[in-house]
């Protein structure tokens, strides 16, 4: 079981550099409070080694229909950044979009974070909506399932020839 404090430890070693660049703070309190209020209605899914919390992926409905989905979290301890432990976050997270019938995701993503914004165009989401600080990224399911760059990627994190 997830318990907030792993959520919040992995967040603020891996977002608080990036949040800051951007000129916002990442106030742990806070934050904490964001994690307690979105784990009432959001899906998680985790990947751990040795019992630690390495990766995680968090998704919350976003419309009524629960068609389209928002990508909360995808987050990914910095020495653990490996195709093991991609493969298996990729695997529980499609698994997830899969049991729920998600057909659309949408994420939000400051451009100082210059690791997940080349992860979401390098996946074929699409920029939608933009500000000073960030963008909105937006994607269906079926455009991942035909994206080329993804079967290669996969063939990588399973260590398969490209």
């Amino acid at each position: 079981m997830l318990t907030l404090e792993e959520l919040l430890t992995l967040d603020l070693l891996t977002l608080r550099a990036h949040t800051e660049r951007a000129g916002d703070t990442l106030d742990p309190e806070l934050h904490a409070s964001r994690i307690r209020e979105s784990l009432l209605i959001s899906q998680v899914c985790a990947v751990r080694r040795d019992g630690e919390l390495v990766a995680y992926a968090m998704l919350s409905p976003e419309s009524p229909t629960g068609t389209c989905w928002f990508v909360l979290a995808f987050n990914t301890h910095p020495l653990h950044r490996n195709p093991a432990v991609m493969f298996e976050l990729f695997q529980a997270f499609f698994e997830l979009v899969k049991r729920l019938g998600i057909e659309e995701l949408r994420s939000n993503v400051y451009k100082t974070n210059i690791l997940s914004m080349a992860f979401h165009k390098r996946l074929g989401f699409r920029i939608t909506k933009e500000s000073v600080k960030g963008v909105e990224f937006f994607i269906s399911v079926a455009e991942i399932a035909d994206n080329p760059a993804i079967e290669r990627t996969l063939k990588k994190l399973r260590g398969q020839p490209g």
